[in-house]
């Protein structure tokens, strides 16, 4: 089946979540989020013993991370009621604040040691969250942006500028949606019909053989079921979202659904008076960074078309521009006050540490007090760090997490030495020292080991680019 690209980037808000499509098309189940936690973090780090073995390694390309997983932190911890986070961010002070709601929304404030210090409540439930230049908070949530001094007092509230452009594209929004479930129906009916040709000829070649005395080969059976159980599979898909004409009802549920879900913002940035937020286009699949002014007003669109998956678009703004952790296109990209693309690095990389692995990384990128970029892949839990122009310069270290195609927030305190990494699944944030000296750990990463050329191939076939 070739899924075509606009196919694939709309099912992220018209059919979510539906399904993971891998890139043969079959289905694919996400990671079990609810997965146990290892209960001592520092454990699942082993201690190298061979300094002989690591020195031979690091000769033939070996490099090994400078942090190692020490904590973790439950939002969720003592006899605090159970909410859900969905991002996080470190004050000046190196305390945690933490992104939460369920019905209504808080930050969790935690020290760097994981001891609970205080709740603020807010007027929304927050999407994301971050620390200004001027070291208030911003947040972002229900079509609204906030401000808070250092105390968690609401300084500023406004409305979003993308929530007003949704409103205003709300007919064409109807429309994409109509004209979208047409296509997957017309998709998926070509591709039953090429099954059904498959069944037929295997149960042709049954009937010839049960003729003779004979059974159809194991071989043939296991393709005459594989055939007939994803033949069931796209026709239920075809009933959920396409094989029938939508009532008023159902589109107006469906038009709900996906300005709710393009509401959202993936990520929240302040530096010098702008604010930045990324959030999904009103219409169309891909993103968009909003610019504002300090007031909240004047927003523009000053980057477009960006490809993220799964909702997950981060963008992080400092001195040296507007950092975006691109994950469909397997890059970071780095724009200017106007938009203009003026740095990029990275690809799709099977191994090694010169790409990013699976099948949308980076996720999150975070500064350093020095300037560095820090970058997270979701998949493996690994952290790199880099200078401003895409140079490698750490492997910083890679932690337990929930795999899968998700949000993976990373900060870093003022030194360096304690990065801070998200697990989304399981409420909870990870946390990472840097190594001791003459310290390592048995975990290292290997140079020189390009991406894979067949990977960039169909993601070029997916993105047109």
């Amino acid at each position: 089946m070739r899924v075509s690209s606009s196919h694939f980037w709309a099912w992220g808000w018209l059919a979510a979540p539906l399904l993971a499509v891998g890139t043969s098309g079959v289905a694919v189940a996400e990671a079990d989020a609810d997965q146990p936690a290892t209960e001592d973090a520092a454990a699942a780090v082993e201690l190298a013993e061979d300094d002989d073995e690591d020195a031979m390694k690091k000769e033939s390309g070996i490099i090994r991370p400078t942090h190692k997983q020490t904590l973790i932190i439950n939002v969720n911890t003592g006899d605090l009621p159970q909410t859900t986070l969905t991002s996080f961010c470190l004050s000046p002070e190196g305390n945690i604040l933490a992104a939460c709601g369920n019905e209504k929304g808080e930050v969790r404030i935690f020290d760097a040691g994981g001891a609970y210090l205080e709740s603020w409540e807010l007027p929304v439930k927050p999407d994301a969250i971050n620390i200004g230049s001027d070291g208030n908070v911003y947040i972002a949530g229900n079509g609204k942006l906030l401000r808070l001094d250092t105390e968690g007092k609401v300084l500023l509230e406004a409305e979003s500028p993308h929530a007003a452009e949704l409103l205003k594209n709300e007919e064409a929004l109807r429309k994409e949606i109509v004209d979208q479930a047409k296509q997957i129906s017309e998709q998926f009916a070509q591709q039953i019909e090429v099954f059904d040709k498959q069944i037929a000829q295997l149960e042709k070649k049954k009937a010839e053989k049960e003729e003779e005395g004979e059974e159809l080969s194991a071989a043939d059976q296991a393709r005459l079921k594989s055939y007939a159980d994803m033949k069931k599979q796209y026709e239920d898909i075809i009933e959920q979202y396409g094989g029938k004409e939508m009532s008023d009802q159902e589109l107006a549920e469906k038009v709900k659904a996906s300005m709710d879900y393009k509401l959202k913002v993936a990520s929240i940035s302040e530096t010098d008076g702008k604010v930045y937020i990324a959030c999904t286009a009103a219409v169309g699949y891909g993103f968009n960074v909003w610019q504002l002014d300090d007031k909240f007003t004047g927003g523009k669109v000053v980057v477009s078309e960006l490809r993220g998956c799964c909702g997950q678009m981060d963008v992080q703004a400092s001195k040296d521009g507007i950092f975006v952790a691109e994950n469909a296109r397997h890059r970071v990209a780095c724009f200017n006050d106007d938009g203009k693309l003026t740095t990029q690095w990275g690809e799709q990389a099977r191994s090694g540490i010169d790409g990013f692995g699976s099948c949308c990384n980076p996720m999150n990128v975070a500064f350093g007090a020095d300037g560095s970029i820090y970058t997270a892949e979701s998949e493996s839990g690994r952290v790199k760090r880099f200078s401003p122009k895409g140079e490698l310069i750490d492997l910083v270290g890679k932690v337990e997490i929930v795999p899968g195609c998700k949000k993976v927030a990373i900060a870093v305190d003022k030194t360096g030495d304690t990065v801070f990494m998200l697990d989304v699944s399981r409420n909870h944030i990870v946390k990472m020292e840097r190594l001791a000296a003459g310290e390592t750990v048995a975990y290292y990463e290997q140079r020189g080991e390009g991406g894979s050329s067949v990977g960039r191939a169909i993601l070029k076939a997916f993105l047109g680019n």
